[in-house]
């Protein structure tokens, strides 16, 4: 079994570093893995003692680099890597997305009756999912159906991939080159480069072959991994989340102050490889949210619009804070009085 990442970046983002973090936790807990990295030809050529991006050819047992028209910008790259990874690995594989961090021996994959595999997103089917409405108006929009036939959405974090028979090969052959296809159809033709959509319409129409596997696979920790964290085999802190301005990192490898310090250090520096090493620990203080009603807007464009403006026009807010305010306590004088 390889381990195999896709890797597209530059100096002036911090996906080398997440990418460093992953496969230097990875080598630490397999120290005789085969890990593979597939990237495009920039990335590799940003590889220099200049640029401070040799350590990762230190953990990696191999670097694949593809060659692509300069045209064609990171993010299509990247998808168009990991969408193919079996046009560059012939066996079998388990891929892992960079904002990963591994807790554990992962050989255990191979025991997995599954030929294609990955983890439910977010831990849930369908019906119970936060993000229901926006996975089906996103599939409508691009004329998908597999995530409502299925019933269930795959993240795309964690794919496990077998090739070891004629049979095994020809299954996982066929549902990349399917999610290839679809992913190539929605970015360029709906103008929505998200790949998720495009692997669970692609497991559809290859027949629903790829199987669930447990959560410890894929933790992913914001969307509902923390009752699979004891036994996680891979923390996925999905590092998008983070983008914003307003984001605070619940995960403390998450950090970009953290992830700058490997960035300027051009390793893993002692005191983030303890970190690293006790995986399953490294959270910052948090705000529980455990009403049920404010979790099911948490998505709502009301909400962030509430968010905008007491960050924007402080003044309206407060004053519709008190309208509201006001209003609730009228209403529960008169419950009262009733």
């Amino acid at each position: 079994m390889k381990y195999v990442y896709v890797l597209t970046s530059t100096t002036k983002d911090l996906y080398y570093e997440q990418a460093l973090i992953s496969v230097y936790s990875l080598r630490k807990k397999m120290p005789n893995s085969q890990i593979i990295f597939i990237v495009d030809d920039n990335t590799e050529k940003s590889f220099t003692e200049e640029n401070k991006r040799l350590a990762l050819k230190k953990y990696a047992s191999q670097v694949i680099s593809v060659n692509f028209d300069e045209n064609i910008p990171n993010i299509d790259r990247s998808r168009l890597l990991k969408t193919s990874i079996p046009d560059y690995i012939d066996e079998s594989f388990l891929y892992i997305d960079c904002d990963t961090v591994i807790c554990d021996d992962l050989s255990e994959i191979e025991n997995e009756k599954a030929v294609t595999g990955g983890v439910l997103d977010g831990h849930c089917l369908l019906n119970e999912h936060i993000h229901k409405k926006y996975f089906l108006e996103r599939d409508k929009k691009l004329g998908f159906s597999g995530t409502k036939e299925a019933g269930y959405n795959i993240n795309g974090g964690l794919l496990l991939a077998k090739a070891d028979t004629p049979e095994q090969k020809e299954q996982t052959k066929a549902l990349f080159k399917k999610w290839n296809e679809l992913w190539k159809y929605s970015a360029y033709k709906k103008h929505d480069k998200h790949d998720q959509s495009a692997l669970n319409e692609a497991n559809f129409q290859t027949g629903l072959k790829m199987q669930l596997l447990d959560g410890k696979w894929n933790c992913q920790l914001s969307h509902g991994g923390l009752v699979f964290l004891k036994d996680a085999k891979i923390i996925h802190y999905y590092s998008s989340e983070f983008s914003g301005k307003s984001y605070i990192p619940y995960y403390k490898l998450a950090d970009k102050n953290v992830l700058q310090k490997i960035k300027k250090f051009g390793d893993i520096p002692e005191e983030i490889k303890e970190m690293i090493d006790n995986p399953k620990f490294q959270f910052n203080e948090v705000q529980l949210i455990n009403d049920q009603r404010i979790v099911s807007i948490m998505q709502s464009p009301l909400l962030f619009t509430l968010a905008d403006l007491k960050a924007h026009c402080p003044h309206f807010f407060n004053m519709l804070e008190g309208i509201c305010a006001g209003l609730r306590k009228f209403a529960k004088s008169l419950k009262k009085i009733h």
